[in-house]
């Protein structure tokens, strides 16, 4: 019955898609990161429902004409654009060409999807709603994880859907605490009770949920999204003060197998597995120093490859991982060039956000702005962390993000554009100038002179 259910509601979203795409994205994304065709029990595990749900939304978006195109030309998007012409470059020259063009096809569609997704975000309730699928469909994973771990004393490990990209364990960790933010700013930004007391819980099940995946870089990349979070409120002195109190009492409940399990983090010497990651390392380093330009492409590890690199590691751990970090994944698929665009597109987006957050915080119409950059900016923090350790520089909410950013910036240039010449036109009318002039002339050109340099900015 799970299965045909699903299947109506991906087959129903089709027309959907094609008359109104922006609501065929939220489809979309609400596939993207829920994976519901894996809570089924038979063939619709099997059905291609992004593809499906993507192919709709992308020809509603060149049949309706619904958004603005403005956000293509941003640089963020530009720079994800130069980083698909990468990953091209390096699947010409893939260790594996048969795979990597496979995966290069994944990327296409993730990135297709994120600049399509950036031309329909067109205002305040559009981002909302797509922040809230985000945040649900990532957090039925966080809230489900965090009772299983309530129910089970945290004595057994959080998993995700497999098979997808957040199966694994270390893998759930980057994708629950990049969703974390959403749930918190968006609850600052909520009038209604009944959300924002949702947000607030799935913000709660979602922390535990985190701790009971025992991925150790999960728990630090946990603790950093927390202190950005507290650093952003107005009462932050408080809150702290609050955590510093309650966080022996808090430990006093977390297993003894959890806190064993962090332990050794700082014993790494002594775990294998933290050992063998240095070695995946050393092996992404030779990879990319042998192929600075071209890097060994998308899944260029295996046996093969490890035998050829790095022997020395079959030797000591008998089997070939996978990078376990973002950092060298990426440049050991593409090369130098395929980092240095990839963190130059992040480092991008953190600075407009910045500016975003800067330009509108004294414009309590526009407070909201700052807020939801807010959000992406400490997703980012979590990813950046997490991803020290993890290999998750494919996953889809760092290019929807990214997308985002794009909007982001088009939505706050245009509203202080229209804010400022609205002033400027007023302050030019006859009546008003006079009536300002006799009251304090002073005044008037102070005014005059911020209103035409906000609008020559």
């Amino acid at each position: 019955m799970r299965d045909y259910l699903i299947a109506a509601i991906v087959l129903a979203s089709l027309p959907v898609g094609i008359l109104r795409p922006y609501y065929g994205v939220l489809v979309y994304t609400w596939v993207s990161y829920m994976y519901p065709h894996l809570l089924g029990w038979s063939f619709i595990r099997t059905w291609p429902v992004g593809k499906i749900a993507g192919l709709s939304t992308l020809v509603g978006g060149v049949v309706q004409h619904d958004g603005n195109f403005l956000p293509l030309k941003e640089r963020e998007n530009l720079l994800m654009i130069v980083l698909f012409f990468v990953f091209c470059f390096s699947t010409c020259f893939a260790f594996y060409p048969a795979d990597a063009s496979q995966e290069l096809l994944n990327m296409g569609k993730i990135i297709l999807m994120a600049l399509l997704t950036s031309t329909l975000l067109t205002g305040r309730e559009r981002l909302r709603n797509f922040f809230l699928v985000v945040g649900f469909s990532l957090g039925f994973y966080g809230v489900k994880g965090g009772l299983f771990g309530m129910r089970t004393g945290g004595e057994q490990t959080v998993w995700g859907p497999e098979p997808s990209i957040i199966a694994a364990n270390n893998a759930l960790g980057v994708a629950l605490n990049m969703c974390l933010p959403i749930f918190w700013f968006l609850a600052k930004d909520t009038p209604q009770r009944w959300l924002k007391r949702l947000l607030q819980l799935f913000f709660v099940l979602t922390i535990l949920a985190v701790m009971f995946t025992y991925s150790r870089a999960s728990a630090l990349a946990l603790a950093f999204v927390c202190l950005l979070i507290v650093l952003k409120s107005s009462k932050k002195l408080l809150i702290l003060g609050l955590l510093v109190l309650m966080a022996p009492t808090a430990v006093g409940f977390l297993p003894e197998k959890w806190i064993g399990r962090q332990r050794t983090t700082l014993t790494y010497e002594e775990d294998r597995s933290a050992m063998s990651r240095f070695g995946e390392w050393e092996f992404c380093w030779r990879v990319a120093s042998d192929r600075p330009f071209t890097g060994g492409g998308f899944l260029f590890y295996s046996m093969e490859s490890y035998a050829k690199y790095y022997p020395e590691f079959l030797n000591d751990y008998g089997t070939s991982w996978n990078s376990h970090s973002v950092y060298f994944g990426i440049l050991a698929a593409h090369g130098f060039p395929g980092l240095i665009i990839f963190l130059t597109m992040i480092s991008a987006c953190l600075l407009s956000l910045h500016k975003i957050k800067r330009d509108t915080m004294h414009r309590e119409d526009l407070r909201w702005l700052g807020n939801y950059a807010d959000i992406v900016l400490v997703s980012f923090g979590g990813f950046l962390v997490n991803g020290a350790f993890n290999n998750m520089e494919y996953f889809d909410l760092v290019y929807h993000w990214v997308g985002v950013v794009a909007s982001l910036k088009v939505i706050a240039r245009e509203k202080l554009a229209s804010s400022a010449t609205d002033e400027a036109n007023a302050l030019r009318d006859p009546a008003q100038e006079t009536s300002i002039q006799v009251g304090s002339e002073p005044q008037y050109a102070h005014r005059l002179f911020d209103a035409r340099r906000s609008t020559a900015g």
